[in-house]
């Protein structure tokens, strides 16, 4: 993944901003440290990724333009930003983000609007920012998840997709997107810092759920041998004749060499799963209650149902006071527990075919 190098703000005290010193992040009065998005904020300060106002301030409240946002991406490109003449009628030579917004332009991550401009003070929206972002990162999977205010026909319905699956920008409780909500210098900072950290990323995920820790590496025992899980970007597909570029789970078995891709997308509803450019099925389904039940899929019916909750499970990892069982349509138990994913596999003849050896 590139690096972004220098995120800018445009405005009457300055439109290009001097750039910290990488080993003295700044400390914006502005952003204490109870601020949502200090650590992200800080980390790309240290970074020379983004930097304060003259006046000291980072104002994160303040709403990204377009304009700001080309010199970003122009940045994070590595573009020559010199002022020059751009194709945009309200874009002159002499404008400071001139030089960023052509070579964007040029490329294909922002467009201008149909009547030749391209508005560079107007604000970007969380479904702009979007678009721009897997444009720029050239993201490929789909999340799975459906909000309800982003329908099939919607310009940034796939790129919503592509940033949900990620990690780099989740929804609301209420299952919604909000696409059309205007982005903050504070949040461009989050999503910046989900784009170049799985530190952040995991920052992102379901905090209350039953998903893989995108910073953990696991291993577990099969029939089959050894298979190491391990979140990682830039995959060979299945047949060996392409590579994603994406984010995914590599299952590894460390015995045959075999490899298969997971996704994983969580919210307080769900966890899902799937295999890249695959449907996704419904793995779990929340809240976790005695007896629950639900079927998968809309287009397979296979049923699962908790059949125990703060189950004792024993593991070559560690024994679990705490695990859920889950009993599918065919009799196999699968044992989940919080913060880490499953752990235990049991065949419907009391055989264990999968358990949970290591997490590192």
């Amino acid at each position: 993944m590139k690096r972004l190098t220098t995120f800018l703000a445009a405005g009457t005290l300055s439109l290009v901003l001097a750039v910290q010193p990488a080993a003295a992040a700044a400390s914006f009065p502005d952003v204490p440290k109870s601020n949502r998005f200090h650590d992200e904020v800080n980390y790309l300060t240290g970074k020379e990724i983004i930097s304060g106002y003259s006046n000291g301030s980072f104002m994160p409240k303040k709403n990204v333009t377009r304009g700001e946002a080309a010199i970003m991406i122009g940045r994070m490109l590595g573009v020559d930003g010199t002022k020059r003449t751009t194709k945009f009628k309200d874009v002159t030579k002499n404008y400071g983000a001139s030089g960023y917004i052509a070579a964007s332009a040029d490329k294909g991550i922002i467009n201008g609007h149909p009547d030749g401009t391209f508005r560079p003070n107007e604000l970007i929206t969380r479904g702009d920012m979007a678009i721009i972002l897997d444009r720029a990162f050239g993201l490929e999977f789909g999340s799975g998840q459906i909000y309800k205010d982003v329908g099939l026909k919607m310009k940034a319905e796939t790129s919503i997709s592509h940033i949900t699956s990620e990690h780099i920008a989740t929804g609301y409780a209420d299952e919604t997107f909000r696409p059309l909500e205007k982005v903050t210098r504070e949040q461009f900072s989050a999503f910046l810092a989900r784009s170049l950290s799985p530190i952040y990323r995991q920052r992102a995920v379901y905090p209350d759920g039953y998903s893989y820790n995108l910073l953990k590496q696991y291993v577990y025992s099969t029939e089959d041998g050894d298979v190491e899980v391990t979140y990682k970007q830039g995959m060979k597909a299945p047949a060996g004749v392409a590579t994603y570029k994406g984010f995914a789970w590599e299952h590894k078995n460390m015995k045959t060499g075999e490899i298969y891709y997971e996704i994983q997308g969580e919210t307080s509803k769900r966890l899902i799963s799937g295999a890249p450019y695959s449907d996704y099925y419904e793995e779990l389904q929340y809240p976790l209650t005695q007896g629950k039940r639900w079927d998968t899929s809309y287009s397979t019916r296979n049923g699962r149902q908790v059949t125990a909750v703060n189950k004792t499970v024993s593991t070559s990892y560690k024994k679990f006071t705490n695990a859920v069982e889950i009993t599918t349509q065919y009799g196999q138990k699968i044992y989940y527990v919080k913060g880490i994913g499953h752990v235990k596999v049991v065949n419907p003849n009391g055989k264990t075919v999968n358990e949970l050896k290591t997490i590192r």
